[in-house]
């Protein structure tokens, strides 16, 4: 029975396509996108906070491209592997980090941080969640507003360029049903009802 459970919800994600069924990251790719097509000819150094796989290595073959995480991955190919206090001060043109800023338990130290390993004028390109089911758990620790992530971003040395929600009400509600069904297929007796991402997107200028 397990096993024909788990072949439905395959075949719910297989048949439509990622912007449908997994808007968050397909938003999240198109981010990274711009962001490298508009600044990998200026050349630089870019840090990716929080790397992971460093999955998005490959869209900034013009940068010098590093990553940070607090462990290393299976390829080993985390350059800085520790908190941030491991990472040099003004050494990045450009730091990215996305999806990481909900999993930190302090929010502004990572801000601050932002600023000491940057150069001057340097910028942060961020994604986080503003509504999200609770996710890599226990360390899931907030949402924000782009009011709360401007007044972090301007009460440590930024200005901010640009805010800009990724989705709205019927991503959010997609989201809910995407994640709702497979669930009641898997458990038919359990309803679990989660919230999608609304992803605020951030450029900010080190000032």
């Amino acid at each position: 029975m397990e096993i024909k459970e788990n072949k439905l919800v395959n075949f719910y994600f297989k048949i439509f396509p990622e912007i449908i069924m997994h808007n968050h990251t397909y938003r999240l790719k198109h981010f990274v996108k711009e962001v490298s097509e508009e600044y990998c000819s200026k050349g630089g150094k870019i840090i990716d906070i929080g790397a992971g796989t460093c999955q998005y290595k490959n869209y900034f073959k013009n940068l010098q491209y590093f990553s940070q995480n607090i462990q290393n991955n299976q390829q080993e190919s985390i350059n800085y592997v520790g908190e941030f206090e491991i990472l040099p001060s003004n050494r990045f043109d450009y730091v990215l980090c996305t999806q990481v800023l909900e999993h930190l338990k302090d929010p502004n130290a990572a801000f601050k941080n932002f600023h000491r390993i940057l150069k001057k004028r340097g910028k942060v390109f961020l994604t986080t969640i503003m509504a999200f089911e609770e996710h890599s758990i226990p360390d899931d620790y907030f949402r924000f507003t782009r009011y709360g992530l401007r007044y972090l971003a301007e009460s440590n040395g930024f200005k901010v360029e640009k805010i800009e929600p990724q989705g709205g009400r019927f991503i959010v509600l997609s989201k809910e049903l995407q994640v709702l069904i497979p669930r009641l297929i898997k458990n038919k007796y359990i309803i679990s009802i989660y919230f999608c991402s609304r992803i605020p997107r951030d450029i900010l200028a080190r000032g």
